[in-house]
């Protein structure tokens, strides 16, 4: 039997994206980065907030001390509980023709964080690593639209997608230095499939891939390379997903309605919730100091 989705949230994104669940408060957070807001709710689905911020935030964290961190634009920053801004901790200076889409934190506390081009065209994006000790790291050049990245639970290999390919790549990791090195293809996918967009990885190593246009969430084997599962979705541009929940066994997926036929697709750029049988990896937080 295949896995069945349930509807979390029904608030509506224009582009809904990046995931992170909260464990000290049970909440998840995602943004529409479209939108320019910082949403979040409760498991229980009560307490929905959503927060505004001048920008177009491509993904969001926290800290240990609770301090909320996101991407925006070009630049990393800290912001209080309303969305006000508290801080810019790095800022790349590319220009308004590109911003930060996908991140999040490595074990070590790290703030992974790719940038695009906004025209979705040019291979001007980078992968960056932050942190307030080695402050703005470009790691990689060359990327068109930096999106889903991982660890295995090991922290031995680090998974990364720049959409357009329509293949996951994989490189040797360096936790202690975050050194990415050895890249080679994982997997690569059908123009049937869609486009590779985010992504998570669960407990004992496998990929949980959102393909924007697909219609779907797949899990992929990391040994095998076989496809495990596929969960289908009754909207078309499937965005990321992250585990989370109070056992760490539900699977979150954001979605998007932007140039969607919202008629078509009455519940695109609403957020979902899955049940897979398997625990995530729980989300890393930022350390500030």
């Amino acid at each position: 039997m295949s896995l069945q989705f349930e509807l979390f949230s029904d608030y509506s994104c224009e582009l809904g994206e990046g995931p992170f669940w909260d464990s000290k408060k049970s909440r998840l957070h995602w943004v529409d980065i479209i939108g320019k807001k910082i949403i979040s709710q409760n498991l229980d689905g009560s307490n929905i907030h959503a927060l505004e911020v001048d920008g177009n935030p491509g993904c969001v964290v926290f800290s240990d001390d609770g301090t909320m961190v996101a991407g925006v634009d070009n630049q990393i920053s800290s912001f209080d509980g309303d969305g006000n801004l508290l801080k810019v901790l790095a800022d790349t200076n590319e220009g308004s023709g590109l911003r930060f889409n996908d991140g999040k934190c490595d074990p070590s506390g790290r703030f992974w964080v790719g940038s695009m081009d906004r025209k979705e065209k040019n291979k001007l994006g980078s992968l960056y690593s932050w942190n307030s000790i080695e402050g703005l790291v470009n790691r990689e050049q060359g990327m068109t639209v930096s999106n889903g990245m991982g660890w295995s639970p090991d922290n031995s290999l680090f998974y990364y997608i720049d959409s357009p390919t329509r293949e996951v790549s994989v490189y040797d990791f360096d936790l202690s230095t975050a050194s990415i090195n050895n890249k080679r293809r994982f997997i690569n996918f059908t123009v049937e499939d869609g486009f590779p967009d985010g992504m998570t990885i669960d407990s004992e190593g496998r990929l949980w891939i959102a393909f924007w246009g697909g219609s779907k969430i797949m899990c992929v084997n990391p040994d095998s390379k076989a496809i495990e599962e596929v969960v289908s979705f009754p909207v078309s541009k499937i965005t990321s997903c992250a585990f989370g929940g109070e056992k760490m066994d539900q699977l979150f997926i954001t979605s998007a309605k932007v140039q969607v036929d919202e008629e078509d697709e009455p519940m695109a750029g609403m957020t979902f919730i899955v049940s897979p049988g398997v625990k995530g990896q729980p989300s890393s937080n930022l350390k500030l100091i």
